[in-house]
Parts: C-alpha cells; sequence; structure tokens
C-alpha cells in the first residue's frame, strides 16, 4: 500500500511536467501509475489532493535547500544555492508553469503557497541583511527597499520558467537564470561585494 501511495504523485508529477496540469486527468495518472481508479481513489480522493502532496514535497525541499545554506550566505553559497533552486524547479516544473491556475482551481493550496511565499521572501530578506552586515551590500539607501528587493528576486527565481516560454527562450537555462538574479543585486555591491562577485565568477564553486 505504501509503494502504490508514493508512485501515484511520481507518475502525476511526470505527466503534469510533459502535459501541464489541465491536461491530465485522473485516468491519465492511473494508467501511468499501473493502478485503477479505485485504488488511486483510496489513496487520494481527488486531483487536488495529488496537487497537494506534491506541493507539500516540493516546499519541503525548498526549505531544507534554504536551511542548508542560510547559515553562512557569501555569495559563493548563495549561487550554489541557486543552482539548487533551479535543479528544483525544473523537477516540479509543472508547479511555476501552472501555479495562477492552480491557485484559481485548489484555495486550500492557494493558501499554503502564499505562505510558504511569505516564508521564502523572508528567508531571501535575511540573506541580504546577512550580507549588509559583512560590508558585500550597502546599507538600504532608502526604507524598505531591501523588503521589495528580496520580493523581486522571489518573483525572478518563481517566474523564470513562464516568462521564458512566452518569449519561445529555452527554460533550462540555469546561467541566464542566475545572472537575472544577480542582475537584481548587483546595484548594492560594495567595492567588497563587486570583487567578490567577480572572484566567483573566475572561480565558480571554488570554495
Amino acid at each position: 500500500m505504501a509503494s502504490t501511495k508514493q508512485k501515484i504523485p511520481g507518475a502525476a508529477l511526470k505527466l503534469f511536467n510533459e502535459n501541464g496540469l489541465i491536461n491530465v486527468r485522473l485516468q491519465h495518472i492511473a494508467d501511468e501509475a499501473f493502478v485503477s481508479i479505485g485504488n488511486m481513489a483510496y489513496h487520494y480522493e481527488n486531483k487536488e489532493a495529488i496537487v497537494m502532496a506534491l506541493y507539500i514535497k516540493l516546499a519541503k525541499r525548498q526549505k531544507e535547500l534554504l536551511a542548508e545554506y542560510l547559515t553562512v550566505p557569501l555569495f559563493d553559497y548563495m549561487d550554489r544555492l541557486f543552482s539548487r533552486i533551479f535543479a528544483l524547479q525544473q523537477e516540479y516544473i509543472f508547479y511555476y508553469l501552472d501555479a495562477l491556475e492552480i491557485a484559481r482551481a485548489y484555495p486550500e493550496i492557494a493558501e499554503v503557497h502564499r505562505q510558504q511565499i511569505d516564508w521564502r521572501v523572508s528567508q531571501l530578506k535575511t540573506m541580504i541583511d546577512f550580507n549588509v552586515s559583512r560590508g558585500a551590500l550597502i546599507a538600504e539607501p532608502l526604507a524598505s527597499i531591501y523588503e521589495k528587493l528580496s520580493v523581486q528576486i522571489w518573483m525572478t527565481i518563481d517566474f523564470w520558467p513562464i516568462q521564458r516560454m512566452v518569449r519561445a527562450e529555452v527554460v533550462e537555462d540555469e546561467q541566464g537564470y542566475k545572472a537575472a538574479i544577480w542582475a537584481l543585486l548587483f546595484p548594492y555591491f560594495t567595492k567588497m561585494g563587486e570583487m567578490e562577485y567577480q572572484q566567483m565568477l573566475n572561480a565558480p564553486n571554488g570554495f
């Protein structure tokens, strides 16, 4: 039973990523998981329950990533974090592409997602504050500007895939993705921050 319960979300994730959430029916998921509709309904009452199970896994892994890299978020570690977030995003790409439709169709998931967004933005703000305190970023030039910057970074992270698809550009462009995030931070670099960033570019993952 545990094996069946585990493979249903895996089958759904594959189909959602390939075809989009709206184009996948419960029968498709059952066929992909090699289970009957009745057996699937025993574990997951409906499509929303499957999407919620997938989102809970995604949110858990997002928290684990931030916890791993937030302790001392130097630029090298931030860059590694962005790479790991990008990889996780590709693994759950359907959620980022279909986020609005999910929010409209499943209010309970939307509420959990909003709470997760607020938490992620607060963690990004903590990361910025740390780099201000160590002299890599300038002191906040205007009140609450770094709160707004944290939101902008979150937006760039989460909406990267959909804007690329709308513009008919490659989604799996990790370097372009990270460059877009760093471009938001670059205007706030101190001289020390500029040097550290350049060193990171010259010797990626050299820490």
